[in-house]
């Protein structure tokens, strides 16, 4: 299956009072729709690589991070917080 995500984004939720990241997500012709990553995280069959998560949580460096950038894109990479 290609990835069905095709964008992120942080949203604050008020009635949560906390930031979710929300990914853009399209399985086949239906119209893209934008769910949390949570949400999609539990849809049955759906895991995300290790290193797909640990680019979206902002944990790569150098040129594993160079390498995931071109794989994954850069709107709305987190900015690890040591800067």
């Amino acid at each position: 299956m290609n990835n069905p995500i095709k964008n992120t984004r942080k949203m604050y939720y008020k009635y949560l009072s906390k930031n979710v990241t929300e990914v853009l997500v399209q399985f086949k012709d239906e119209e893209p729709a934008w769910i949390p990553l949570t949400t999609y995280e539990a849809i049955p069959g759906i895991s995300l690589s290790s290193e797909e998560s640990r680019y979206w949580n902002g944990e790569l460096e150098g040129e594993e991070f160079e390498k995931a950038l071109n794989k994954y894109g850069y709107e709305y990479t987190q900015i690890p917080s040591r800067y």
